[in-house]
């Protein structure tokens, strides 16, 4: 008999399946998967990184000025504290 976690993500809709996935499978679109995927990416790059916004930059291979245009578009500041 198969059981439900016996069928990997993402094709195991069990709440316990769902729990595991990026935010971003659940998006109507993929313009909002890629926000989604954007926004988890800087912010785990961000928390690697201690929040040094020039370290992030140089290891995701963008300008600074652009990480800082993201951070406030995506409302990562508040993700900081």
């Amino acid at each position: 008999i198969i059981k439900p976690q016996d069928i990997p993500p993402p094709y195991n809709e069990s709440v316990e399946g769902r729990e595991r996935l990026p935010k971003a499978f659940f998006s109507d679109s993929l313009k909002d998967a890629k926000r989604e995927f954007e926004k988890a990416f800087l912010e785990a790059k961000l928390r690697q990184y201690n929040w040094n916004i020039s370290q992030t930059a140089e290891a995701i291979g963008i300008e600074r000025s652009n990480l800082h245009k993201k951070i406030k578009a995506y409302g990562l500041e508040e993700a900081r504290a």
